[in-house]
């Protein structure tokens, strides 16, 4: 079973502790987490972009609920990573990551949209 990042941080506040089975797969994705190389992307240009505003309000967020965490944007139920290496500019998804190449190549690609939408209406709404 899995929970999102904010399931996450209300039981760490409750001081409930979780674990994680470390299973094959879980080790393989991690190797294969390793070998994405990860794009700092700038939230004020995300902003910019129909796509992602869509994508959030889609979620239920408002822009003053996301923000830029190192190489990431976290939307609270979720953390979205964004790469030019992704595995054949797929749209990934791992224990509440969304890795998706960068939002320009989204954008211009109907292919990318129809995958991301399904990802996400699959994963994260």
């Amino acid at each position: 079973m899995s929970i999102s990042q904010h399931q996450f941080e209300q039981l760490t506040e409750m001081g409930i502790s979780l674990w994680q089975s470390r299973s094959r797969d879980n080790q393989d994705n991690a190797k294969q987490a390793l070998s994405i190389n990860y794009i700092d992307t700038d939230l004020a240009e995300l902003i910019n972009q129909q796509v992602f505003t869509d994508i959030v309000l889609a979620s239920g967020l408002s822009m003053g609920e996301i923000s830029h965490q190192g190489n990431h944007i976290d939307l609270g139920l979720f953390n979205w990573y964004f790469s030019e290496n992704s595995p054949q500019s797929e749209i990934l998804w791992r224990d509440q990551q969304l890795i998706t190449p960068p939002i320009e190549k989204i954008s211009t690609s109907p292919r990318l949209k129809k995958q991301l939408w399904h990802v996400l209406s699959k994963q994260a709404l």
